[in-house]
């Protein structure tokens, strides 16, 4: 059981975003807020669509080649 409510733990957030008034391809953002809104406040001059939360907690790697590796042993439970 979480001890603090899961809306105030703060998490990594993925958004795609473009700079305002610009037509480009979009990047990935990743920023650790408590919230999707204060994440959307610290980008406020991008036009953000939101992509992911993730736990904090959880090891969530990328390597140079842009591969992605999530460490799932972290997440605790059962995986059998």
């Amino acid at each position: 059981m979480a001890t603090t409510p899961t809306q105030n733990c703060p998490n990594s957030r993925l958004f795609l975003g473009t700079p305002k008034g610009r037509t480009c391809t979009p990047v990935v953002i990743r920023i650790v807020a408590d919230s999707e809104q204060e994440a959307r406040e610290f980008y406020s001059r991008w036009d953000l669509i939101f992509a992911a939360k993730i736990r904090s907690e959880c090891s969530l790697y990328q390597y140079s080649s842009g591969a992605f590796e999530l460490d799932v042993a972290k997440l605790g439970g059962s995986h059998a």
